[in-house]
């Protein structure tokens, strides 16, 4: 039978910590081992954490060295794989939203079914910090450009390159496939483990709403959909202004040649990424 985990990361998170715990705890499926990598929270988080789980979950220390805050987040959550790479899933989470309560039923059932894919972004529904539905959804927010399922690999490597697909907060992945995956500094997990899976062929994409995706002020990470809310003069604009910092991690991306099937790995090549990239 499948081994499915939770995968939490939490920083000073006191004040949603508990309503994103209560839908774990609702879920039709439970979760064979609840891991959650704290980031040195000084509030209530820990507690709160312990008195809902207790011996059904294991708090582990963060060891991010590292003031960026995008850095930090990515060793957490890369954190948290190494410590249930002996599950087949884990479920991914953000500290302050809720999971439907067939989430994990679902993401475990899509994986099952797909063996070859290592990891799953599904979608969100966006609610208010009051957690009232606002409009839209992570799949509008971040929208695939390309009909993810119609798509050819090298679409799929454009369009992942160029775009945001995945929330780490409505994903799962295998931890075996990503748990010693280095992360390149300034690089957030989804970002950087959706750019591999891509790159291996092993990327699912569905529109299933899997949680309740909340939008609020002080996020760590905030809803950004960046060059997809642009138009093309836009866009244009915003690579030449980026262009010194592309050029400068055309290093990072070029190192997924290592892991890239025949169909991906032309995508990156030096003069296919700079045009994909700008």
């Amino acid at each position: 039978m499948t081994r499915v985990a939770v995968v939490l990361v939490t920083s000073n998170s006191e004040r949603w910590i508990e309503a994103t715990l209560a839908s774990v705890l609702a879920q039709s499926r439970r979760p064979d081992d609840v891991v959650v990598v704290d980031d040195g929270s000084t509030d209530r988080t820990v507690e709160l954490v312990m008195r809902a789980l207790g011996d059904r979950v294991r708090v582990v220390p963060s060891t991010a060295a590292t003031p960026d805050r995008a850095t930090r987040i990515a060793h957490n959550f890369r954190l948290g794989l190494q410590q249930v790479r002996d599950c087949d899933v884990a479920v991914l989470g953000d500290h302050d939203d809720i999971w439907h309560p067939n989430r994990i039923g679902h993401q475990v059932g899509v994986l099952e079914l797909w063996q070859q894919d290592t990891m799953l972004a599904s979608n969100g529904r966006l609610v208010g910090a009051d957690g009232l539905p606002i409009e839209g959804t992570l799949r509008s927010a971040f929208p695939t450009p390309v009909v993810w399922s119609m798509a050819s690999p090298a679409e799929r490597m454009r369009t992942v390159l160029r775009h945001s697909v995945a929330t780490g907060g409505a994903s799962a992945v295998r931890p075996a496939a990503f748990a010693d995956v280095e992360i390149p500094s300034g690089w957030l997990h989804d970002r950087w483990w959706s750019l591999v899976a891509v790159a291996r062929e092993e990327l699912r994409v569905d529109d299933e709403i899997v949680i309740d995706y909340r939008v609020s002020a002080g996020q760590e990470v905030g809803l950004d959909p960046g060059d997809q809310a642009r138009s093309t003069a836009g866009r244009l604009a915003a690579g030449v202004a980026r262009l010194p910092r592309t050029v400068g991690r055309l290093g990072e991306v070029r190192s997924l040649t290592s892991v890239a099937t025949s169909n991906t790995a032309p995508e990156l090549a030096i003069p296919r990424l700079l045009r994909t990239l700008l």
